[in-house]
């Protein structure tokens, strides 16, 4: 069927009149045979997939085209063209396939709902086709110009996966990956893009997993006990906690992802001619779109039904009606609402596309057209006829340029001047004044929407005027460079990392109470202390870590003041810690040091203290106090730990000099086994009992070394 054709009455938006006066014939529009351009060629080659795929979808059986959900020779050419461009990527989208499809079939799924994530997961990255190397193989966390190319590729995919009409559910998937997890949504306004589905989450951690697990230009590759560390302090935030702990369970059950599957399964055949010759095309496509993104403020294609192909984001956004409302719908000028910019209508034959369809030519014209919401945008509009070689018309592209506001498009010094503004010299993370700027941000903001929660982590490197005085300058220089993309490169979940000043660093975690972010500041502590740093084998750089969370009433000065407090206990009890304040905590901090009350027996120390700790998160804080005093466990219940500590021997006991005792300390937890059952974050209550291993004479000796032991545990549940 042609453009000039009669089209049905029976669709959602009004069908077009083509034309206002009988068409030259009734046979298809043609021009003279002519040289089609480069960009003629692309947007052909566009067409001719999107021809491919519904000719497949429509003709082919379920297994051809994996359920419905994609033309399995369109999948192929799309593959292969990322197997010619980047051959790393493809094996990453591979892996993250197995991964989703694994975890997703461990979850109980079957059938079409795993076809969709499968394709999902090999099409997650298929903008890559067009980032260049330098990008992809970059050595370090990319800068923000960086992100936005990769941004503004990743839109060039959709657009592709739109015109080879692979099936919506996959983009949704693809799309919402991309995006935080938010555990609250269903509370929310249901907008457009704000309601992930499992699918997507799904995704968003298989994605996480393989990236972590494979080595990185910029890092090594992770553990599986790290890789979920890392995911486990991203629930809830960046990731769904549930799909998480679905992992955890999966692993445990059949073993790490892949761990059976050799890399050659993993990739394609070969790139011989004809799939090289495919890559090529698919790659001048891709180079075209990208063009077409960065010039043009929104643009869709036609095809020869009149039927809307392609509707970009850009377009979403400008004209404010989704792609999944536009896709497939017929073309009509009076539904977008055009009109002459004195706001007269606008008869369809004066319409660019239908002039630029009875030319043959491109039609240009500044106009009105209407949003979603019924507003005017004034735009330039642009629209272009598509011919073959044959002079056959194939299809219409338009572009929208925003003559509304102009004046927001940033010349790319202007928005060089702003980053340098907002960056720290040296190190290139976010200077003093952007932290303070972006703490005042979120601080106004939780104070005004209080569930809008957030932490500080405040770092210090330990003796670094020592490295200085010993190394040089240069070197110390160094240390705080590669400092800052460590911190940078072992954050994951939309943090913010600054130089505060010196060798003091500020990072700020939004969405994240304060039992997450200690968590975070201790893989961050132990992570360093772990790296080689400073360009020297021989030195070894460790940090200390305040943490602080916002509370109500807060102001900037006040949330950084208590994060300082806590850095400065932790370089007071020995550096290489990581402690933590609360307001109570800092209103206690110039008193006496709280101690248990006094006992009636001098050799028994008993207090009781309260955190707020997630249930699954017990046993790891437990199990990390066990393991750094060296204890031994004698009884574990899930309402009592009773453990011994120091030197059990007989001798020990008896040596006079020996003034460490070996103490038993027993430990109630109240409410631990309702916290488990209802999966929730409680306020549990610790009962704590030290008693001697076995008979000592020095009691103050006794209260002391108990009372030091007390503190320490309660500094790793960050007690109240």
């Amino acid at each position: 069927m042609s453009v000039v054709a009669d089209f049905p009455t029976n669709e959602i938006t009004p069908a077009p009149a083509w034309r206002t006066s009988p068409p030259r014939s009734n046979a298809e529009i043609r021009v003279p045979r002519m040289h089609s351009s480069e960009s003629s060629r692309a947007l052909l080659g566009l067409l001719r997939l999107s021809q491919t795929a519904a000719s497949e979808l429509n003709d082919g059986t379920a297994d051809a085209t994996f359920a419905g959900v994609i033309s399995k020779s369109v999948l192929r050419s799309l593959l292969g063209t990322l197997h010619h461009r980047h051959y790393l990527t493809l094996r990453h989208s591979r892996r993250v396939a197995l991964v989703a499809f694994g975890l997703a079939n461990h979850l109980g799924w079957d059938g079409r709902q795993l076809r969709v994530l499968e394709v999902a997961g090999l099409l997650h990255d298929i903008g890559k086709i067009g980032v260049p190397d330098t990008v992809l193989e970059k050595p370090a966390r990319l800068s923000p110009d960086e992100l936005e190319l990769i941004t503004l590729h990743n839109n060039v995919g959709f657009d592709l996966l739109q015109a080879c009409r692979v099936d919506r559910q996959v983009q949704d998937v693809i799309s919402q990956s991309q995006q935080s997890y938010c555990p609250d949504l269903e509370s929310r306004d249901q907008t457009l893009g704000n309601e992930l589905n499992m699918g997507a989450r799904i995704l968003a951690v298989a994605d996480a997993y393989d990236s972590l697990a494979t080595e990185q230009p910029h890092r090594r590759a992770k553990s599986h006990q790290e890789i979920m560390e890392v995911l486990t302090e991203g629930s809830g935030t960046q990731f769904d906690a549930n799909v998480v702990s679905a992992l955890a369970r999966w692993v445990q059950q059949d073993g790490p992802p892949l761990a059976s599957a050799a890399d050659d399964d993993l990739v394609p055949t070969s790139n011989g001619p004809i799939e090289v010759s495919e890559a090529d095309s698919i790659g001048l496509i891709f180079s075209y779109l990208h063009t077409v993104e960065r010039l043009y403020d929104g643009f869709h294609l036609v095809d020869t039904d009149g039927r809307i192909l392609i509707w970009n984001r850009r377009a979403e956004r400008l004209l404010g009606r989704s792609a999944e409302h536009m896709l497939g719908q017929r073309w009509s000028g009076d539904a977008l609402g055009y009109r002459h910019l004195n706001e007269s209508p606008m008869p369809t034959a004066e319409m660019p596309m239908l002039r630029a369809i009875s030319t043959g030519k491109t039609s240009l014209m500044s106009m009105l057209a209407r949003n979603a919401n019924g507003q005017s945008v004034q735009i330039e509009l642009q629209a272009v006829p598509l011919f073959d070689e044959q002079g056959k018309l194939q299809g219409v592209a338009e572009f929208y340029r925003n003559l509304t506001d102009d004046s927001g498009r940033q010349s790319r010094s202007f928005r060089d001047l702003k980053l340098a503004a907002t960056r720290d010299a040296l190190t290139n993370v976010a200077n003093r004044r952007e932290l303070e700027n972006q703490m005042n941000a979120m601080v106004t903001e939780f104070n005004d929407r209080s569930r809008e929660k957030f932490s500080v982590i405040f770092a210090d490197a330990d003796h670094f005027k020592r490295v200085n005085d010993t190394f040089g300058h240069g070197v110390g220089d160094q240390v705080l460079i590669d400092f800052a993309r460590l911190l940078t490169q072992e954050t994951y979940s939309g943090e913010l990392v600054g130089r505060y000043g010196g060798e003091e660093f500020v990072v700020l975690c939004p969405d994240t109470n304060l039992e997450e972010a200690f968590r975070r500041a201790e893989r961050l502590r132990t992570t360093l202390r772990k790296s080689k740093i400073g360009g020297i084998d021989r030195l070894r750089v460790t940090a200390s870590f305040g943490v602080a969370q916002a509370e109500p009433g807060d102001t900037v000065d006040s949330l950084l003041r208590r994060a300082d407090k806590a850095l400065y206990k932790a370089k007071a009890e020995g550096r290489d810690r990581t402690c933590s304040f609360t307001t109570v905590d800092l209103l206690n901090a110039d008193k006496p040091e709280s101690k248990p009350a006094p006992s009636a027996n001098p050799f028994l120390c008993e207090t009781r203290f309260t955190a707020i700790v997630a249930s699954d998160m017990v046993s790891y804080k437990l199990g990390g106090f066990v393991n750094d005093h060296k204890a031994k466990l004698k009884t574990v219940t899930t309402e009592r730990v009773v453990m011994l500590i120091g030197d059990t021997g007989l001798l020990a006991s008896m040596n006079p000099f020996n003034r460490e005792f070996a103490l038993e300390l027993d430990l109630a937890l109240d409410g631990l086994a309702d916290a488990i059952a209802k999966r929730g974050v409680p306020r549990i209550q610790f009962g704590v009992t030290i008693r001697p291993h076995r008979r000592v004479r020095n009691s103050a000796e006794f209260q002391k070394q108990a009372n030091r032991l007390i503190t320490d545990l309660k500094r790793y549940f960050v007690a109240e």
